[in-house]
């Protein structure tokens, strides 16, 4: 019987193993494998949520025009604007020139913005990125990232690497069409009214068919999946890791096993042995994110080749402030709940009813070097973004990152410069996402002989073996179920969704 072992439980993972328990006949057995003792405590649980769909280059343009599509389709279906806040979003280029504070803001390690800031020492320009760049990661230093819609490459990463706005990736037509297609009074009622900006220092870039947001809280959307592949009949190792393959003859043909080795209380079994479990594999996934070399590594250590992926590491905190959510709030308390079937849900508490139609904010600026990326959410929050130092290490495993108190306070800064000195802070974190060589998530089936001389599987009438998806960046979210869903048609040897061939060369 067919069986595809999947590494990696974040959102890249979840959506391959989603989409190959619908697609996969019954008899195919799918597990799901993750080290960390907590799921989703990188990038799949902590990122912005941010979801577009035409600001891709072309290589990628395919694909986020697929996953867009099938975000919405999941939300609508499963009534995700309660259950993991999905939200249309209007998007915004701020006019930096009017915000000198918030470049001040990127050196300074005061959590607010009044009174004089400190020039930074020489060297701190050349030692951040404003979200990946080279100086995350020496091994970028002789990457060439190329492109931006309408004068792009293949990469659509130079806002990364020359530390510009993520909104240089719009191209002239989306920005057209957009402003277009807004309306006077909508785009004056729709404004971020919680953002301290006069609204001619804002550029409608992304309207709200285009971009969205998927998260009342992180972690919500990864939750769902996981819920929705182990109803299916996935199987969850957690927490455990692979840690090799070998071949088991059974007379008729040879039957490759990945060893499952459990880590943390489930480690030893009653009788002090450690415990293991040996699952025979057609297809193996790897879709570790930062860590996909090391797991890579693990499991073919003869390769000749290996996935060049870097991390990126990236700092944001959510917040609130009086004015988010907008002020319209209905007379009586009953019609704070969500209508209908939402109110029933344990999570459509949490998004007040008056919400339901309103668009959420996404604000894209620069300056200094430094590019902040604030997000508002359905939940009534804020999210900002957009401090990456170069020196942070990537830790062993998600859950181990360590917070630097002054990264928190230079953003803390810029929320100060941005909405006022009335925010309530709600959260903090650290992440790290794959960013590629070539700068485009990399989502192939590799070759045998890319693989090296131990054991390898060989998958089944014709389809499965090994395959990787890794090097989404930032774009993680934003791409997941498209890159879950071609995965699986491709674990099942069927035609893709979209035209990834640009994306299988690694």
């Amino acid at each position: 019987m067919p069986t595809t072992v999947i590494l990696g439980a974040g959102i890249i993972g979840l959506s391959t193993a989603h989409y190959l328990s619908k697609l996969a006949p019954p008899h195919h057995k799918i597990h799901l494998v993750d080290p960390a003792p907590e799921l989703f405590a990188s990038a799949s649980g902590k990122a912005a949520g941010f979801v577009a769909k035409d600001w891709f280059a072309p290589a990628v343009a395919p694909l986020g025009n697929l996953s867009f599509d099938l975000h919405r389709a999941l939300a609508d279906k499963h009534n995700g604007r309660a259950r993991w806040g999905y939200s249309e979003s209007i998007s915004y280029s701020l006019d930096h020139t009017h915000y000198q504070d918030i470049a001040n803001a990127a050196h300074s390690t005061s959590p607010h913005p009044s009174g004089p800031h400190p020039s930074p020492p020489a060297s701190t320009a050349d030692d951040r990125a404003s979200a990946d760049g080279s100086a995350v990661n020496g091994d970028l230093d002789e990457i060439a990232i190329s492109g931006r819609n309408g004068s792009q490459g293949q990469g659509g990463l130079d806002w990364l690497m020359n530390n510009e706005s993520r909104a240089a990736v719009a191209d002239g037509d989306v920005v057209d069409k957009a402003q277009s297609e807004s309306s006077v009074a909508d785009s004056a009622s729709e404004l971020p009214h919680w953002l301290r900006a006069k609204p001619d220092a804002l550029q409608v870039i992304s309207d709200k068919k285009t971009t969205a947001q998927v998260y009342v809280h992180p972690r919500q959307l990864c939750e769902f999946l996981l819920e929705q592949c182990l109803a299916a009949g996935v199987t969850l190792h957690h927490p455990a890791r692979a840690t090799k393959l070998w071949d088991e003859d059974t007379g008729a043909e040879n039957l490759t096993r990945v060893r499952v080795e459990y880590l943390g209380l489930l480690a030893t079994t009653a009788g002090g042995r450690a415990r293991t479990v040996d699952i025979p594999c057609d297809s193996i996934v790897i879709t570790a994110g930062c860590w996909t070399p090391q797991v890579y590594s693990t499991l073919f250590p003869n390769s000749s080749r290996m996935p060049r992926v870097t991390h990126l590491a990236g700092y944001s905190v959510t917040f609130k402030t009086k004015h988010w959510p907008p002020v319209r709030t209905p007379p009586d308390k009953q019609a704070l709940r969500a209508p209908n079937s939402a109110a029933s849900s344990p999570d459509a508490s949490s998004v007040p009813a008056f919400l339901q139609s309103s668009a959420c904010h996404a604000i894209f600026t620069h300056a200094g070097g430094f590019a902040p990326e604030i997000f508002s959410r359905a939940s009534g929050e804020i999210w900002l973004g957009g401090l990456n130092p170069a020196s942070t290490p990537l830790p062993e495993l998600p859950n181990e990152a360590q917070l630097d108190a002054e990264e928190i306070d230079r953003l803390l800064t810029v929320a100060h410069v941005l909405c006022g000195e009335d925010i309530e802070l709600h959260g903090q974190a650290l992440c790290f996402r794959p960013v590629s060589a070539s700068g485009r998530p990399i989502i192939t089936r590799l070759h045998e002989a890319d693989l090296g001389d131990g054991p390898k599987p060989g998958g089944h009438d014709g389809a499965g073996g090994v395959y990787v998806a890794t090097g989404h960046g930032p774009w993680g979210i934003s791409l997941s179920l498209g890159t879950g869903c071609v995965l699986a048609e491709m674990i099942l040897g069927e035609k893709t969704s979209a035209d990834i061939s640009a994306l299988m060369k690694w």
